[in-house]
Formats: C-alpha cells, structure tokens, sequence
C-alpha cells in the first residue's frame, strides 16, 4: 500500500449542485433584416421555393435538425468548400433558414491566388501558406430549393446583383471557394483512387475489395431499398457483398463489396459512372485493416517464471491478436474469450502481437524486473493470421467496426444465449489502427464507435497512435557518410525538422481521434540498459525525452489535442538510405539493440513456451498505460477509497493524464520549430501535435510525497448545472515565496451527436470558484497546451506556478467549479466526470503539504462516512 495515497475530496466540502436554467427565449423575438443590395431587384417567380423558405418562423433556429431524419435525402445534399473561417461561415449560415447541415470535413484547402490569410512579418502583412477553410455538407428541403441556391450561386460568380432579401446568400456565397450538389466526385475520395491504383497495379487478377458507407436512414423499409439498390449495382458488375454492418446508435451502414479489377478501372478513369453515381452512397473507401506484420527480430529463451496467482475480477480486456495463453509467463493470468474461434485461423507460432500485449499489460518490460498483476487480463481475438502478408489482421472478410462493435456488447451485455462475458471490466486496451485511414479530418465511422461504446458502457478506450513507418526524407544530409559523420545533435536537429516538414503525412490512424478515449503515442525509452551499439543504426534521440521517431501525431478532431498521452514504447532506432539527393531514414523494429521485452511464441514451432522477444512502437505504449490504468486501480481500493464501476473509467482517466507535462520535450520543440512571434497559439498546438498532454509520471498518482498532495472527486453533472469543490489549502504556504504548483484536470465522457457540427454533446469546464490565481497567486505555464486547446476535446489539463507571497482568500480555501453546456444540440443525459487535483512545493522546502491537506480533509471524510 502506498505510503502516502491520494485523498478523496470529501462530500462535505462539495458545495451542492446549481441548476442554473439557460435564459429564456423569446418565441416573438425578431432577426435584425440584413441591409439592401444597393441594386436590388425584386424576387422573381425562379427563386418561389426559397422565397417560402427564407420566410419560415424565425424562433427556428437554423441549423436544427428536421424531426424526420429520413426527410434529408442525399440527392438534395449541398457540398460547401468553405475558404476561410468556419466559425464565420456557420455565423453567417445562422441568418438564412431551412439549411439542414449533414456531416462536416475539416480536411484543408490549400491556399490559392483568390483565397489566402494575412500573416504579419517583420512589420508588413504577407500572404500566408497555412491551409485555410474546410468542407461541409448541408441539404436543401426540397430539389427546388437545392436548384435555385445553385442558380443563385451561378449569379454571383458571374457578378451579378442578388435579387431582392438575398443579401445573406451574397454575403456567404463571399466565403466560398465553391458551392456544388453532392456528387460522385464527392463519393470517390482521393485516398480511395490511390487504393484501387495500387490494388489493380499489384493484383491485376485479384478482385479489388473496398468498402461502401452509405447514408443512413432511419427506416427499415428505405435502408432495405437502399442495399437492394446498391447489392444489385454490384451484382450487375460482377461483384459481389462480402459483409454488411448496420451499427443505428452512431448512424452507420457500410458494405464491404468486391468488383472486377476491370470495373475498378473504369471508375479510376470515370469516378462518375456505376457505384460513383448512387444517391443511397455517401462515400467509396480502401477497405479498413488493422494489420501487423509478424516480428523479424530474434528472440531468446528465459527460465519459467513462479506460478501465476490471479485473484480478483479483470477490470481491463485487450482486443487484439490471439495470445500464446499457455506461454509459461501468461499461464493461469488470462481469460481468454474466443468466440469466433480466431485460434483455428492462427498458428501458434504467429501469435505474436496479442501475446506480447498481454504480457506487456500483466508484467510491463521484462527488464523493468516488476511485479505482475495479480488481476486476470479479459482477452477477446480480434484478428487472424494472414499468410500472404505474414502478417495478423482483422478478418479481411468483415469489417473492423462491426467486429469490435459485437465484442464489446459481448463484454457488457452479453448475447441471447450467454451473459455478459466481463462486465467489471472499465478499460479496454486496443492496440491496432487502420492503415488504410491515417486520420485527416474527418472524423471516422471506427471512432464515432469508440465514442459512443465509452458513454453508453462508461468504459474508457485506450488506443495506440499508430506508427507511420514509411520512410522519412532528411534533406540536410545528402549522403550517408554525411549522416553517420555528423554529431548526435545535428542528427537529433535533422530528425525533428523532418518530422515537422512531414507531419501532415504522419497523422493518427483510426480510430484513434476518438474524444472519449485516450490516443497513446510513443515515447523514445525502455530499460534495455546494456544494449549493444549497432555499426547498421543510429539512436535518433540518444537523450531520449522525444517521441518515437514512428509514432503518429495530431492534432485530432476539431483540433482536440492528440495523442492525448506519450508512454514508453521503446527506443526505435534508425537506419539510413540515400535517394534523390538527400537521406531517407527507416525505423528499426527491436531486438538485439532496443526495444521492451515481453512473452513471444516460438518462431521454430518446436513447443517452447519460454520464448521472448524485444519490440517498440505505440501498441507496446498503450499496452504499458493499461497496465498503469490497473495499477492506479488497485491503489485506489487499497487506499480505502471505494469507486463505484459506473466512474472507474473517467476517474482513470483523469488520473491518467494528471501527472502529464511536456517537461524538457516542450522546450527542445519550441526551440526546433522557431520563434512563435504573435502566432503563439499556432506555434504550441504544432507542439501539442508531438507531445498532446506529455508523458505521465504514473508514480505521481500511485502515492503523494511529503511536499505534494493529490485529491480527487468524481460524479455526474447535467445540462446547465455547476458542481463547486472547497478544498483546504496547506496553511505553511501562506505568505511564503517558496516556489508553488498547482495542477488540474478534469476529465468526462460525453454522448456524441453524429448529426450535428459540434458533434460533441457536452461541454464541461474547470473553473476558479473564487479567486482567479486560486488562492495560490499562480499563473499557468507556457510550456503545455494552450487554454483553447484544452476545452475542445474530453480532457482539461492545466499547470500553473507561483511564488509571489500572498495572503489567502476565500478562507483559506481552493475554490473550483466543473460546469457543464450542450454543444450539439439537446443534451437529455447526465455526464459522468472525474476531478484530480495536485498542490505541491519544491522538494526540500519543509513544508508538510501532505500531511496539513490530509488533517484537513480527514475529518470531513469521517462526517461523511458517519452520515
């Protein structure tokens, strides 16, 4: 048990709970009419339809969405590419009725002689290079309506005057760089032409499989006519459904379909033929594929560990490859739940991811030499082997959603004939992401699921980044006899520059730019202390203190802060090529140099059940925050604190994430990247893009020290509502210079709204109760994530630091309230939330913060167990 554990904010310095009702609206209020076209005409007889429109009720608020879903057909779907601010363009939107928004892309467009931003240099505003703008897609009431807009549209460009009461349409046809009907170039995206290439020009007499998302329909019968229409295009061209998944909580109905390799051409010559030009298509996508290919590293053999002792029910599950449960180190430690007999399709010596994560997760690096976990480890196969990759995949006949969708309603609910396999369970590890999906933008069907699974079982996903393992230019060094001459330093300087030239080509994979969940990246260490040098590698980052050079960054959607976390994912070395004048570097994969050892199958398929191996990347990252997750778990209920299942997984969290700071990282980066100058929020969310929140010290929240004490709450807030927290400050502190911290996190899980822009439902926020240095006289650090990033995503993590002498206020007392508003549309339900909170003193200051936290706290804590 630790020493010092956290403390539990007690109930009795909670303030109880204000309901504060949102100002009334008023149903007569007018909207102030937009002023005249100075040469205005009168609304002729062509524009009737939006005439009737633009006259609705104006209490409607315009982006509201119609009761009828199914009233919004695709054919009557608008494709707006916005070049410029989207929060203007939905300002302006908002003074014209009866659009009906769809989905948003927040893909960028790149900049052009008639769309650009102003960036100020040396006194003089230029022509700034940052892409600008986005994509979205609103549908008309009616064909009609959808015709006379694009007419309308057509006048503009042409630089004719608006008819009369058409000034709005003037002043958003402004921020357009286009405005068209949804269409087949739309269906077919630019990643999926570059799939079918590669697909044909690789396996010209394989069929080419790909997956159809379509839009969603409430109904039955429409969704029936829909797949019929679709199922028969296909059939008609030679194709045929492999799988079809219908997932109604997040809107989601896809096919995967196979098509002659001749068909696949025609529609790469003519994206606007056959499947391209189905109204029941949203989109045409490479087919989705978590895959891994099996090590080439040799291992080694190890003594037989002692016999496992598991006790207690398994608080975590890992969705992965099919484990070596018999492996002499996870003997008696997993539950292993097969289903879908996945073993049948996996050789026993190609078992090696789901058994190295599962090792990783009961026993963290071999090398650490720690403890195993005595809980068992719930373990569900999500992927076979292939044999012609060498490789382990999800099922290349079903689609990774659909598979992971069914698994974890097995965990929580069970099926019609069986209960629910593992619902104790409060964090699922999911180590895989698709390849065929680097994230841009666009939010994806996978992780609208993670989204929603986490608010509807209360579960928190962990997710790998990913790693982008395609090789990197560094153009300071022409030949490699120039890289391996050159200083560690000048290689490390190299290095980073690359990777901020190439990020936009090394994002997250999906799903991990799901809000509800933790995006896990790499960071450049393991405890490999004896590893050989290789004459072949280099250490890119020698220090360490940087991410994996593989590892995927942010940001994520709406620009939330991702990976949210770096863990240990062992030092991935490089190697060097030469090509087109400059160095080309790739990433080793472990082994005898670097890497995390954990459990392994025999590669020789000779029975042993002792084999090891050493590996990197961001799944072995993940895999050890899992084990962390565990950790702080059991901690907890050592401690005596007693958390209900319905809040382990956002208490998780948020303790997570509490003891995350970029440390030395923030500054190597900020000085790599240049100056920040008056583009300073842009400048730290391109590190936030690296780093996210940090690396966590887990061992911050295992147990306090004698100058630091963390406490931590946790409930459920609703709409319009404030829950406020009286936390007593250490008395030693007032009026003393020594040097002060503060940190803060809150984090929650919250409903998602796929039909709205926001597509966050609900918003919470950290807030000063009482004085705005909280009593403290602090200040928030530079070196972190900005104040904006932080309130776009699930999680709230701020430090701040202080060394003015200030007497107390608000008696002595750190005040905090977590608030919460509706963002995306109605929000009906009840949001669970975690708060932790730390206030420390620089070690060897003599000032017992602990201790005078701990007496304070103490006996509101017997008051509340008493009543």
């Amino acid at each position: 048990m630790a020493e010092r554990p956290l403390l539990q904010i007690p109930e009795a310095t909670r303030n109880e709970r204000e309901k504060r009702p949102p100002a009334p609206v008023d149903p007569n209020a007018k909207i102030a009419k937009p002023g005249r076209e100075r040469q205005s005409q009168r609304l002729g007889p062509q524009f009737d339809r939006l005439r009737s429109v633009a006259a609705q009720p104006s209490d409607r608020a315009s982006l509201e969405l119609r009761a009828d879903p199914d009233g919004i057909a695709p054919e009557r779907a608008l494709v707006f590419e916005v070049a410029g601010s989207l929060a203007d363009f939905y300002s302006q939107v908002g003074r014209i009725r009866g659009l009906e928004f769809l989905l948003e892309d927040d893909a960028n467009i790149e900049p052009n002689d008639d769309f650009y931003t102003l960036q100020t240099r040396n006194g003089e505003q230029v022509r700034g290079d940052r892409p600008i703008g986005g994509r979205l897609y609103m549908a008309m009431p009616d064909m009609q309506a959808l015709r006379e807009i694009l007419s309308l549209w057509d006048r503009y460009r042409q630089g004719q005057s608006m008819p009369f009461g058409f000034a709005p349409w003037r002043d958003l046809f402004g921020m357009l760089s286009d405005l068209r009907a949804w269409g087949p170039n739309d269906r077919v995206l630019p990643e999926t032409l570059e799939y079918w290439r590669e697909r044909v020009t690789s396996r010209p007499d394989e069929p080419v499989r790909f997956e159809v998302e379509m839009w969603f329909h409430e109904h039955a019968e429409r969704r029936a006519r829909a797949i019929a229409d679709v199922r028969n295009k296909v059939i008609e061209l030679g194709g045929n459904v492999v799988n079809e998944a219908l997932i109604e909580p997040i809107r989601y109905h896809g096919m995967l379909i196979d098509l002659p390799p001749g068909r696949v051409l025609e529609l790469i010559e003519h994206p606007d033929v056959t499947l391209a030009r189905l109204d029941d298509v949203m989109y045409l996508r490479p087919q989705s594929v978590a895959a891994i290919a099996e090590p080439q590293e040799d291992g080694e053999t190890a003594p037989a560990p002692a016999a496992a002792d598991s006790a207690g029910d398994p608080i975590a599950a890992l969705l992965d490859g099919v484990p070596l449960a018999n492996h002499h180190r996870l003997t008696g430690r997993l539950i292993l739940d097969d289903p879908d007999d996945y073993a049948a399709r996996t050789p026993v010596a190609k078992r090696s991811h789901g058994t190295s994560m599962a090792s990783l997760i009961v026993h963290g690096d071999f090398q650490a030499l720690e403890s195993p976990l005595r809980r068992p480890l719930y373990v569900r196969p999500v992927m076979v082997y292939d044999a012609a990759n060498d490789a382990e995949t999800t099922p290349p006949d079903r689609l990774p959603l659909d598979i992971v969708y069914l698994a974890v309603r097995r965990l929580f609910e069970g099926t019609a004939s069986e209960p629910a396999s593992a619902p104790t369970v409060v964090v699922i590890n999911l180590s895989l992401g698709d390849l065929n999906r680097p994230f841009s933008g666009r939010i994806s069907p996978w992780a609208r699921l993670m989204d929603w699974l986490a608010f509807r079982y209360r579960v928190l996903f962990l997710i790998s980044a990913g790693n982008v393992r395609s090789w990197l230019p560094i153009r300071d060094f022409a030949t490699t006899a120039d890289w391996a001459a050159a200083t560690p330093e000048a290689r490390e300087a190299a290095i980073i520059n690359a990777l901020n030239s190439e990020k936009g080509a090394r994002t997250l994979l999906s799903p991990a730019e799901g809000i509800n969940a933790i995006a896990v990246g790499a960071w450049h260490a393991d405890e490999f202390t004896a590893a050989p040098e290789a004459f072949h590698l280099k250490d890119p980052f020698p220090d360490g203190g940087l991410p994996n050079v593989s590892s995927g960054v942010g940001l994520g959607f709406r620009q939330t802060v991702k990976p949210d976390l770096l863990f240990d994912g062992g030092r991935e070395l490089v190697r060097a090529s030469e090509d087109e004048g400059h160095v080309w570097l790739a990433v080793d994969g472990g082994g005898a140099y670097a890497g995390q050892m954990s459990a392994a199958p025999d590669p020789g398929a000779t029975g042993r059940l002792n084999y090891q191996r050493r590996t990197v990347g961001t799944s072995n990252a993940t895999a050890l925050l899992t084990r962390s997750a565990i950790r702080i778990f059991d901690s907890l209920i050592e401690a005596g604190h007693q958390v209900p299942r319905s809040h382990a997984a956002v208490l998780l969290k948020a303790l997570l994430v509490h003891g995350a700071s970029w440390g030395g990282a923030g500054d190597k980066l900020d000085g790599a990247f240049g100056p920040a100058g008056r583009d300073w929020q842009r400048h730290r969310d391109n590190i936030s893009r690296f780093l996210g929140y940090g690396r966590p010290d887990i061992d911050r929240v295992l147990d306090c020290a004698p100058e630091r004490a963390t406490l931590f709450a946790f409930g459920d807030i609703e709409l319009d509502a404030q829950d406020e927290f009286d936390i007593p400050l250490p008395p030693s502190i007032e009026g003393s210079t020594e040097i002060r911290r503060l940190t803060v996190t809150l984090a929650w899980l919250t409903p998602v709204n796929t039909r709205h822009q926001q597509y966050r439902s609900a918003t919470l926020e950290l807030l000063p109760a009482g004085d705005k240095a909280y009593s403290l006289a602090v200040a928030r650090l530079a070196a972190q994530p900005t104040h904006f990033a932080v309130n776009r995503g699930t999680l709230s993590h701020s430090i701040f630091e202080g060394e003015s002498a200030v007497a107390f206020l608000d008696g002595g007392m750190l005040r905090l309230r977590v608030a919460c508003r509706a963002q995306a549309g109605p929000l009906d339900e009840r949001v669970p939330f975690a708060v932790a909170v730390s206030m420390e003193t620089a070690v060897g200051s003599g000032i017992a913060v602990y201790d005078e936290v701990r007496a304070a706290v103490q006996p509101a804590i017997r008051a509340t167990a008493t009543a």
